[in-house]
């Protein structure tokens, strides 16, 4: 469709609004307001060990792992004559629909069916929105800031919720907690599909059956590519040392005696400082720093961050001080590994399927992290008798054979890196 110089201005601009918006609203309906409740529900009303609570959340991220199937459909199946449009209004009032579910019902089965349900959506939502920035990126030359809008958003969304979670928690019982927060979830996705309907043009398509039999083809060249296989199991090695994410909140409340506000801020200054990494990130080192190198040196500063949570072993040095100070300091790195571990993804993708394999990749990523939290709380439950000091030095020792393994990716001149 054509548009004047005004009408294309007023377009870009609604466009930004959104994105922005989009990954605001996905967060929130995800990972974000509902999470700290929910973990609390688990934890003090159904008293789930840490094990029980990672295996809980690993079902939830199921749909994530999936997400190339999702892409496929998008691309390739029009619904009503829209390859994004159409999904993105379906898929986000269903995700309204489950977590309006979560307030009515009481087991625990069907609680996690109906947030099933919300994972799936919100999922499928995140690949349509993407497809949707990528194609209407690669028409305007207006990439780089729909994504800059995008996760900018996004993190003052993880701030937010943060806060929200961890005070909402303080405030009520975590039953009352977790259903208030559910209720008040489902209006976001609910402004997704509203912005979708009047913020999104596109046009009209048909199944493209030919494209189908390209992508395809290409498909199977990327699966005989021993660079691509290398570079998926670097990334699930990465992501799959033994995390301590929920053995850490349990020994932050029971062993450090943290509020659950206070557990809350350290999230949103850790996503302030996962921002202002990003930015430094951008204007130092994007484009003037390889890939291997910054997974060198993210790898390494990443090893140092494990071991400095050995301050937070006990109350004598574990205090909120530290905490906070730790929070900060490898805040600021993660995002840069995650941006290191995203451009090592863009640059083996293969020509005519970049989009399906790059997802495809993310998958591996999203399989690996929850891999490593489900072993993370198994050592912690049964190898190492709640004791963090010893699940800190395992994941510290994954974190320094994975900088080794660095050393047999593929070098600059295979893959294209400047």
């Amino acid at each position: 469709m054509t548009h004047t110089p005004e009408k294309q201005s007023r377009v870009f601009t609604w466009l930004l609004v959104f994105f922005g918006l989009a990954y605001f609203c996905q967060h929130f309906g995800q990972a974000g307001l509902i999470m700290q409740p929910l973990k609390y529900y688990l934890k003090d009303v159904l008293n789930y060990d840490t094990v029980q609570m990672t295996a809980f959340f690993n079902i939830l991220t199921f749909p994530w792992i999936i997400k190339p199937l999702y892409g496929l459909v998008s691309d390739y199946f029009p619904l009503m004559g829209y390859r994004r449009k159409s999904y993105l209004l379906i898929v986000n009032i269903l995700a309204s629909l489950g977590f309006l579910a979560v307030w009515g019902v009481n087991d625990i089965g069907a609680v996690q069916m109906a947030l099933l349900l919300t994972a799936f959506s919100t999922a499928f939502s995140d690949v349509a929105v993407d497809g949707l920035m990528v194609e209407l990126g690669n028409k305007t030359g207006q990439t780089q800031h729909f994504q800059s809008q995008q996760w900018l958003w996004f993190n003052v969304a993880t701030v937010i919720t943060s806060l929200g979670g961890g005070y909402i928690s303080e405030l009520m019982d975590p039953e009352s907690a977790f259903r208030w927060t559910a209720m008040a979830t489902a209006a976001f996705p609910a402004i997704v599909a509203v912005s979708t309907w009047f913020a999104v043009e596109e046009e009209k398509s048909k199944a493209d059956k030919k494209a189908l039999v390209q992508t395809t083809k290409g498909l199977w060249e990327a699966l005989k590519s021993k660079t691509l296989w290398l570079v998926a199991g670097f990334i699930l090695c990465w992501q799959f040392s033994p995390h301590f994410g929920d053995p850490m909140l349990y020994h932050m409340r029971d062993t450090l005696g943290f509020s659950k506000s206070l557990i809350g801020w350290l999230g949103a200054i850790g996503a302030v400082a996962s921002v202002i990494g990003a930015g430094v990130y951008a204007k130092y080192f994007a484009g003037k720093v390889g890939t291997r190198a910054l997974l060198y040196g993210t790898g390494i500063i990443g090893v140092v961050g494990i071991l400095a949570n050995l301050l937070l072993v006990t109350p004598v040095t574990g205090t909120p001080a530290v905490a906070i100070a730790l929070t900060v300091i490898f805040g600021a790195v993660a995002p840069v590994a995650m941006i290191a571990i995203m451009n090592l993804a863009a640059e083996v993708c293969p020509k005519r399927v970049e989009a399906l394999t790059f997802a495809t990749l993310m998958s591996v990523y999203n399989f690996g992290t929850q891999g490593g939290s489900m072993f993370g709380s198994w050592l912690y439950e049964n190898k190492v008798n709640h004791d963090i000091t010893y699940l800190v030095l395992i994941a510290a020792a994954f974190s320094a054979v994975c900088i080794v393994l660095v050393w047999f990716l593929p070098k600059p001149a295979e893959n294209g890196e400047g």
